[in-house]
């Protein structure tokens, strides 16, 4: 093999290593500000040079959506997610992307976007069906005011190991009981779901 050829690959293999050093350094610095609450400092963290070459732009908005959705800043969470529906996506991210923002969206009570997004799921060929059942479900519940779901939730509940899930199934319940007009049973799960909330959030950033 020519030599030049065999210095140039050295580069490119070299180039590549550095590259993937930088990023896991900067997501593990980012991870260890956003475990402990230091949720601007995560933010700082993403707006240096290395870590804007190394992270992918849709990491780098993901990140920082998960950090606003922390710090309850709405308008800026909002921002961030909706650019990450709006990117350029392969198709099965983009559903995975629309479930995301369906289920921010979900929380915020915003029924015309959440419909929006229900829609774009459902129509998206990658889509997972179980995931567009379950946000139906949710559509269901949180804005028709449905809560035929109780006593099937709880059991699903008490059997559940995952705290994502968890936290999805306490925030129906939540709902439920407050269609139903039970403040007290409402109140708990709500109180549940906060709680496992912060949990699921920090799952997601280190993922």
């Amino acid at each position: 093999m020519h030599p030049g050829v065999i210095a140039f690959i050295i580069l490119v293999v070299a180039y590549f290593l550095f590259k993937e050093g930088f990023r896991r350094y900067y997501e593990a610095k980012y991870e260890g500000f956003f475990e402990t609450g230091h949720y601007k400092e995560a933010i700082e963290s993403l707006d240096s040079t290395p870590a804007r070459v190394t992270l992918t732009t849709y990491r780098q908005y993901y990140l920082r959506f998960l950090c606003y959705q922390a710090m309850d800043d709405e308008e800026m969470a909002i921002r961030m997610i909706e650019l990450l529906v709006r990117m350029r996506n392969s198709a099965k991210r983009q559903a995975q992307t629309l479930a995301v923002a369906f289920n921010y969206f979900t929380q915020l009570g915003n029924k015309d976007r959440c419909k929006e997004l229900l829609a774009q799921l459902r129509a998206s060929k990658a889509a997972d069906q179980a995931v567009v059942a379950d946000c139906q479900l949710t559509y269901d519940i949180v804005f028709s005011k449905k809560f035929g779901y109780i006593d099937q939730m709880e059991q699903m509940l008490k059997k559940e190991k995952n705290p994502a899930l968890q936290g999805k199934l306490c925030f129906l319940l939540w709902k439920q009981y407050a269609n139903k007009g039970d403040k007290t049973h409402a109140k708990q799960y709500k109180r549940r779901f906060e709680e496992l909330t912060k949990t699921n959030t920090n799952q997601q950033a280190v993922a």
